[in-house]
């Protein structure tokens, strides 16, 4: 064609191809295929290939008990360094009493406890120190355990290979979870109840007197173990190095051992446990996972590297889910589910049925429109108009992007979009033709003229849509993304495609006038 570019007629062509070509994927998708290209397809959201919705609260309570044990060990080494002899300690929700036989180093007590400490009240009352803590303390490591439940449980998702999962906050302490497709939702239960806080503590072999009693000393714990609750261990309450220095753990299989999990600490945490080792040759060194001990081995020498490994009476799906927790790191608080739904897929494909027939019906209708409207040109828009529906697939597997029921709603309403962008240049193309100027000079004429108006109308649909994205949640969002993919797909059917396939018609034809 001597009369269109042959860069815009390679441009077109490429296009079209490449978006027939990777809408395939979404139409003969083989869920066993270990092929690249057929994953490349669209993934369906909650609502039309069911899968799991669950809502989960975060039980900061927990964090307020932890935190108010801080404050006694607090106080406890700041009354030994100041001499003083604690007699009782009163601990009640957010109220923490703590009497002593001497009121002269109370207040010493007060202020050095206070350096550590904001937003908490302490009040000195004859010999009792009362520390209360306040409402701005409890929601501060409220937000703050939302948020890094958040992104835990985020990590922890993605590990276990959920497409397009929704998690967001709900509420003051809860989040939400909608994982499309699900198989295997007892599995992301374990994941998402476990704490995965892990410690490493040294083992206190020498004082079973204590042990025996059920009586911990100070600065010492008593731990059940993992696999036998009546074996118990005493050991330091002060962690040599915690799960926070990890940076990588994963599945292995040692000979001896079994599957287990190995784990690296990064350059702080491999000093710690470096120094450890080396300084507790021939005791035992605990590993606590969730306050259990799941194995105590006899360090044989120092383990300098960061590197190590955990083993246990693990199988395979255990040392990977372990290793996906440690990865993900702990929750700081536990998650408890307090609702829990199942979406069938059969609802799901009601809807994709419900959207396929008024995709069709729409198409039939419109095509059959422009064609008693525009003859020949007609076909040409009903030609553009399909391949705008393949491109706008292709476009959503290969971002990876989630159709939902509304996203099939965008898919309809594109399809609109893209019809008015043909009427408005075939319109445009009408009034050229009056003007009796040459055949290619009038289509030229039309395009150009429609071109701003085109542009105007979808960059406006354009603007609105991304600013559903940004301020939209789940579905809404889901509506954008296909709206903004369609509007994008319509602008290039309309402007270049239906361009192209006008010029070639005319060109093959030999036409001398346009009717319209």
């Amino acid at each position: 064609m001597k009369n269109y570019p042959i860069w815009k007629t390679f441009i077109v062509l490429t296009l079209v191809c490449l978006g027939i070509i990777f809408a395939i994927p979404s139409f003969v998708y083989k869920e066993n295929s270990n092929n690249w290209f057929f994953e490349n397809k669209v993934n369906l959201g909650l609502d039309l290939q069911g899968g799991s919705h669950i809502l989960l609260e975060v039980q900061s309570d927990v964090l307020i008990k932890e935190e108010i044990e801080n404050f006694i060990d607090n106080i406890r080494l700041i009354a030994r360094d100041n001499q003083s002899k604690i007699n009782d300690i009163i601990a009640n929700e957010n109220t923490l009493n703590i009497k002593f036989d001497d009121a002269s180093k109370i207040e010493d007590i007060r202020t050095d406890f206070l350096q550590n400490y904001n937003n908490i009240n302490v009040l000195i009352n004859n010999n009792v120190l009362k520390i209360k803590i306040t409402d701005n303390y409890i929601k501060e490591i409220q937000d703050s355990a939302i948020k890094q439940s958040l992104e835990i449980v985020r990590k922890r998702i993605d590990e276990s290979g959920t497409k397009e999962p929704l998690i967001q906050r709900s509420g003051k302490n809860r989040i939400l979870l909608q994982l499309p497709g699900i198989k295997d939702p007892e599995r992301i239960k374990e994941l998402l109840g476990k704490t995965a806080k892990l410690t490493f503590h040294m083992v206190d072999d020498e004082n079973i007197s204590s042990l025996k009693a059920n009586l911990a000393p100070f600065g010492k714990m008593i731990v059940s173990d993992f696999y036998d609750p009546d074996v118990k261990y005493l050991v330091e309450k002060k962690s040599s190095v915690g799960g926070e220095n990890l940076v990588d753990a994963k599945a292995s299989f040692d000979p001896e051992e079994g599957h287990a999990v190995s784990f690296r600490f990064d350059t702080t945490g491999a000093q710690k446990f470096g120094k450890a080792t080396s300084e507790n040759i021939g005791k035992r060194f605990a590993v606590i996972l969730d306050g259990v001990v799941i194995t105590a081995p006899v360090i044989r020498s120092a383990i300098t590297g960061g590197n190590g490994i955990i083993s246990g009476n693990f199988n395979s799906q255990e040392s990977s889910d372990l290793a996906v927790l440690l990865r993900a790191g702990a929750l700081p608080a536990p998650l408890l589910i307090v609702e829990e739904r199942s979406v069938g897929p059969g609802l799901g494909a009601d809807s994709i049925q419900a959207g396929k027939i008024a995709a069709i019906i729409g198409m039939i209708i419109v095509s059959i429109f422009m064609i008693l409207i525009y003859g020949v040109f007609g076909v040409i828009a009903n030609i553009s108009l399909i391949a705008n529906i393949f491109i706008i697939i292709s476009l959503l597997g290969t971002i990876g992007a989630t159709l939902t029921l509304p996203g099939i709603a965008g898919i309809v309403l594109t399809i609109g979009m893209a019809v008015d962008a043909n009427v408005l240049i075939f319109e445009r193309i009408k009034e050229e033709n009056h003007k009796k100027n040459k055949i290619f000079e009038i289509v030229k004429k039309g395009f150009d003229r429609a071109f701003s108006t085109i542009l105007d109308a979808n960059i406006t649909t354009l603007i609105a849509a991304l600013l559903l994205f940004v301020f939209g949640s789940g579905p809404i969002k889901g509506f954008s993304i296909t709206l903004s993919l369609g509007v994008i797909a319509s602008m290039f059917t309309a402007l270049m495609l239906t361009n192209f396939l006008v010029y070639l018609y005319l060109t093959l034809t030999s036409k001398k006038e346009i009717n319209l």
